[in-house]
């Protein structure tokens, strides 16, 4: 059993025990009840009763910044539950505590041993089928019932004495104090701890940085005539993995690159679609980059990148330093690099080097997925109210696809806000998928892009064409997110949940209607909605409604990672039997 198990069963199993001995009580003959207990038993009955409150106390103390507040409450009230069972609460545990994990495990071990003692001596049933754990197999032959009493199915029997009972309590007081003792410390460590550690939210404001650079420098090579004609996507990633065990090296980023994806399509010939990886090159010096290379850092991530490109179709070296990078031919014109190239390979790299300098162009070795002709795109409000039929039933998202699309378009949120690539008003349009000609699904779901086209303004360049701001609120983004991902748990639009509340002849209406339909909607389908999706729905509400609070701020940014992204990606892995990334 993992230590969070153990920790669960003990909380489960001290009720039991406290009903069995008020039972036994109960049961006694009045002259050998005192002759025998000298009228201390129902005295013992109370410890052990205020030891178990004891216990639960320090618990919720412990677990309250390490989980939401309906995780906590369903440990709380189910603790023989499958979160206790979660290695991933394990893990959480290790990181709270760090160096007081050990003592804390030999307490737990201790109250245990005090558990299994007092079990020896109570004749219950235990089930035959539990070979793990004696008190597990008590528990399960004794279950509560939905009362939350326990009902014994022959009179209970108590054998041990007065001393052995009364040192047993002693011990199991310690050991509460003891527990209580680590919780308090680890706590008042907290801060100084969260000083040591690398922060999500650097990294996240590093990948806005980059995704706005990447944003600017592909408007500016847009130098062609038929600049109007062209569309670029960018592919939304997930990106943020590891955090439980640390920093994960994931693809190539201990290179020093981080990758976006794009797609370019065209309206007009030689070229209508080309697929394209841009790798920004990162200095290094970079601190942030030196993290990477750190053994396991708690609480750490990591952002995928992307192996080393191959060579280019000339003889210029692998651009795998920013020495290399430089020997590769600065790209003006993208229009005319894929005209030389899109015949000859599927994916074509660029990369972006410190200076802002588009350099390539080189073949990239492109996915397995074979796109339609034309790249043609279906928009996730398409794949809501007219999904693409195969063998002539609509083909729906499943709740796999919703659940992985909502911890992609939720890390992506966190990605992109503040940048050209994301309107505060973002929704369900703005989010496209590439039809495949081959596979059983009809589109790429796996792999999303927000859609956009970049054009020159007449007095300069345009950072992008986007959809007016009709109400200043930092934190409209968080709104739109919210919406979408209850559109995605239930897998229908807002406007078919609630169509007298939206605008759908313009796509725009107030964001506060917005926010009181997702109000309405969340609080009417809470015992529908998952752990997961509720804490990360109520958060982004909350945020919306907070004029103080903004992305821009590192420890909002951070908080807003913790409590929406890192929810709906452990419940993502729960739904796919994995363990956490």
């Amino acid at each position: 059993m993992s230590g969070a198990e153990v920790t669960g069963l003990i909380l489960a199993v001290m009720p039991l025990f406290i009903s069995a001995l008020e039972d036994y009580n109960d049961g006694l003959d009045p002259i050998k009840a005192f002759c025998r207990w000298e009228r201390e038993l129902p005295q013992f009955i109370r410890k052990l009763r205020n030891q178990h409150v004891h216990y639960e106390q320090t618990l919720r103390l412990l677990l309250a910044p390490i989980t939401t507040e309906f995780e906590l409450a369903e440990m709380i009230t189910k603790p023989d539950g499958p979160l206790w069972k979660n290695e991933t609460m394990t893990e959480k545990l290790k990181e709270k505590l760090e160096e007081s994990y050990q003592a804390y495990q030999g307490t737990i071990t201790d109250i245990e041993r005090i558990m299994k003692k007092i079990a020896s001596k109570l004749d219950l049933d235990r089930a035959s089928d539990v070979t793990r754990n004696e008190l597990e197999a008590m528990l399960v032959a004794n279950p509560q019932q939905a009362n939350h009493k326990f009902e014994f199915k022959k009179r209970v029997k108590f054998g041990m004495s007065k001393r052995t009972i009364k040192k047993l309590l002693e011990e199991l007081d310690d050991c509460n104090k003891e527990l209580e003792r680590f919780t308090e410390r680890s706590e008042k460590l907290e801060p100084y701890r969260r000083a040591t550690k690398p922060s999500l939210a650097k990294r996240l404001q590093r990948i806005q940085s980059y995704a706005k650079s990447l944003h600017q420098v592909l408007v500016q090579s847009w130098s062609c005539s038929c600049r109007s004609s062209h569309c670029t996507n960018l592919q939304l990633e997930q990106r943020i993995t590891g955090y439980s065990s640390g920093f994960m090296k994931t693809r190539g980023e201990a290179d020093g690159g981080t990758c976006f994806t794009v797609s370019f399509s065209s309206t007009c010939s030689p070229w209508t679609w080309q697929e394209a990886e841009i790798l920004m090159q990162e200095n290094d010096n970079d601190d942030f980059g030196k993290l990477t290379n750190k053994p396991k850092i708690t609480k750490g991530v990591s952002f995928s990148g992307l192996s080393m490109p191959p060579p280019p179709y000339s003889e210029v070296a692998q651009p795998t330093t920013i020495t290399t990078t430089k020997t590769l031919q600065e790209i003006n014109d993208i229009c005319f690099a894929i005209q030389q190239f899109h015949t000859a390979v599927p994916c074509i790299g660029f990369s972006l080097d410190i200076k802002g300098k588009l350099r390539g162009a080189y073949p990239v070795k492109p996915r397995n997925e074979n796109r339609s002709a034309g790249g043609e795109l279906v928009t996730l409000e398409e794949l809501f109210t007219h999904p693409p039929l195969v063998n002539g039933r609509p083909a729906k998202l499943t709740k796999k696809e919703r659940y992985s699309l909502a911890v992609t378009l939720a890390s992506s949120t966190l990605q992109l806000n503040s940048t050209p690539w994301f309107s505060d008003h973002w929704s369900k349009k703005d989010i496209a998928f590439h039809r495949i000609s081959n596979g059983p699904r009809p589109i790429d779901i796996e792999h999303p892009y927000v859609t956009q086209r970049l054009i020159a303004a007449q007095n300069g360049i345009s950072n992008c064409v986007e959809t007016g701001r009709t109400f200043h609120n930092k934190n409209t983004i968080l709104l739109a997110l919210a919406v979408t991902l209850l559109e995605l748990y239930f897998g229908i639009s807002a406007e078919k949940y609630q169509e007298a509340e939206l605008s759908t002849s313009t796509g725009m209406s107030n964001p506060w209607t917005i926010c009181a339909m997702a109000y309405e909607w969340a609080e009417n389908e809470k015992e529908n909605l998952s752990a997961a999706f509720l804490a990360a729905i109520t958060h982004c509400l909350r945020c919306f409604g907070d004029p103080g609070s903004s992305l821009k701020d590192p420890e909002f940014l951070q908080a807003a990672v913790e409590s929406i992204v890192m929810p709906l990606q452990d419940e993502l892995c729960q739904f796919l039997g994995k363990t956490a990334p």
